[in-house]
């Protein structure tokens, strides 16, 4: 068996279908085993029967197997992924919406702000026993988590155990695509160089063919968002430019996410973000029931006979750096990645060292490593350093289950409007989820 791959949440629709049709267009992975494992046996179910029918098309030499055994999935793993929804679409539900009477609103409430507060706080202590189980039956393995939020969880299985974990996003391949088009050109001649936190990274360095393009880029935003105001509607991504009009450097992946770090934008003078066209969750986010409900039709025709196409029309490793990555270590290549997710260790100058950021990284037989990118402005550095002590805050109440941490942490959010209000959230918090967050309970 070349290797072996536990997919542990499989039931994700959007994740592991593309994983499964990477796997099986790659001669790298023949003769390896993926098991797939959930809790939700429907979905458990589905999508192994999307996987076989994938196997099938490639006439891929892949074996692929299902359990809800966590521990049979990860037994001798040489690669575990981590897609997992503690408490299913119905809790996050709750993290996007229960601020609200408080007057917080989020676009997507799944990485900070009280929602994403919230779901640290459930899944942390469940990323943690994943990484307990990775440690006594494949130590050697490589944890790529690529549930939300990335930081805190990636940070609290780091501090809480010794599983080689990393974080994978797809936010920086979105960048990547939207700045290759806006030049009209090819995406494997353009490099970014960002750095900062996940969801919240901020565009360093751009350069086409080994060229720097940047000002370039600098030009083009100004001149769009000038049309645009001139034919009376919003420019694309309008937080954006007004950060990199302040800053110098352009964040992503988005508004929805950089809003929700710097929540000026998400106030009642601006319609809770509305006149910057943010939408208050769930939006157009993957938390919606119609996303839920569309992903789960095409999936169901994908599991019975609909054509896959669709599945194999993006190029490999498009759609998660994940499948790229393993494929490097088992061939031994080195490969460059404009994002990954590990502890700073000076990779970011002035920020704390084993605080989670992210970075470009090179995977290759050593594993993944991060490149250090040096020193950012001072005002960036200022908030990233800001933000990394409230996660760590997080981290430490979700691990020790200590209340007292946790309204700190909730108070260090500058999403939260008040202290009266922080009692008030997490309260909240520990009642709609206390079915998982059995650490707060003594």
């Amino acid at each position: 068996m070349r290797c072996k791959i536990a997919a542990i949440g499989a039931g994700s629709l959007a994740f592991t279908p593309n994983l499964m049709a990477d796997l099986a267009r790659s001669a790298t992975f023949a003769d390896s085993c993926i098991v797939l494992m959930d809790v939700d046996a429907e979905a458990l179910e589905k999508v192994g029967k999307i996987a076989k029918r994938i196997i099938e098309s490639q006439r891929a030499e892949l074996e692929v197997k299902s359990t809800m055994d966590r521990r049979e999935a990860l037994r001798d793993a040489d690669f575990v992924t981590v897609t997992i929804g503690v408490g299913g679409v119905k809790a996050t539900q709750l993290d996007g919406k229960f601020a609200q009477k408080y007057g917080v609103y989020q676009p997507v409430a799944d990485t900070v702000g009280p929602g994403g507060f919230s779901r640290s706080l459930r899944h942390i202590p469940i990323v943690v026993d994943i990484c307990r189980d990775v440690e006594r039956l494949c130590p050697r393995a490589l944890v790529i988590n690529e549930t939300n939020p990335l930081t805190t969880l990636c940070r609290a299985a780091r501090k809480a155990t010794g599983a080689n974990v990393i974080g994978l996003c797809t936010g920086i391949l979105g960048a990547h695509r939207h700045v290759s088009k806006l030049f009209d050109a090819n995406e494997e001649d353009l490099t970014l160089i960002a750095a900062g936190l996940n969801h919240f990274t901020w565009i360093k360095e751009m350069s086409i063919k080994a060229k720097d393009v940047y000002p370039t880029l600098k030009k083009k935003i100004f001149e769009n968002r000038v049309k645009a105001e001139k034919e009376g509607h919003l420019p694309l991504r309008p937080i954006s430019i007004k950060l990199l009009e302040v800053f110098g450097l352009l964040p992503v992946p988005g508004d929805n996410h950089v809003a929700e770090f710097l929540p000026y934008f998400l106030r009642s003078e601006f319609d809770w973000g509305a006149k910057f066209g943010v939408k208050r969750f769930p939006g157009d986010t993957i938390y919606s029931d119609e996303w839920r409900r569309s992903m789960w039709t095409r999936a169901s025709a994908w599991a019975e006979g609909l054509n896959l196409d669709e599945l194999f029309k993006r190029r490999f490793g498009e759609f998660s750096f994940s499948s790229s990555i393993m494929e490097a270590m088992l061939k031994g290549e080195k490969r460059f990645f404009e994002g990954v997710n590990l502890p700073s260790e000076g990779l970011i100058d002035g920020l704390f060292h084993e605080g989670v950021v992210e970075v470009p990284g090179v995977a290759g037989t050593m594993g993944v490593r991060g490149v250090s990118v040096g020193s950012l402005p001072k005002g960036i550095t200022a908030l990233l350093k800001a933000r990394i002590e409230q996660q760590e805050l997080t981290v430490e109440a979700a691990l020790s289950g200590d209340k007292g941490l946790a309204l700190q942490a909730l108070l260090l959010d500058p999403l939260t409007p008040s202290i009266n209000a922080a009692e008030k959230m997490l309260n909240d918090i520990l009642a709609m989820q206390a079915e998982y967050l059995p650490q707060f309970k003594h």
